[in-house]
């Protein structure tokens, strides 16, 4: 629940930013009768017989990527105490300045005013 919008998206592991940039063009090359699945168990015996030297390379990108997404991970969350608070909206000091958003609950027919910026019921982080 984020103005964010969607959550972002994992980071390919060290072998699979292998086998996307170099290893199924090699084993297509080789091997250009094999079906998908066979391309992924031959890169899979090939990433497991690769010297470690080699695989560095392919490690430290995934590391990097990963400590991307980790980053933008915690800006995409909003801290879990701010989430579905009964307090006031903190947006504006008069909770009708607040822009809000009506949702309908189906457990009892009626509408729920949430902020529009930060999805909250009645807390805002605006």
């Amino acid at each position: 629940m984020s103005d964010c919008g969607a959550r972002p998206k994992k980071p390919m592991s060290a072998f699979m930013l292998w086998i996307n940039s170099t290893g199924r063009k090699h084993i297509k090359a080789e091997h250009p009768d094999f079906s998908v699945q066979e391309v992924s168990v031959k890169g899979g015996e090939m990433w497991r017989a690769m010297a470690d030297e080699d695989k560095i390379v392919w490690q430290e990108s995934a590391t990097t990527a990963m400590a991307e997404y980790k980053e933008k991970l915690k800006q995409w969350n909003f801290p879990k105490e701010h989430r579905f608070s009964d307090t006031q909206c903190i947006c504006s000091s008069n909770t009708n300045q607040c822009p809000t958003l009506f949702v309908y609950d189906t457990m009892d027919d009626s509408m729920t005013p949430i902020c529009r910026k930060c999805l909250s019921k009645t807390r805002c982080l605006h």
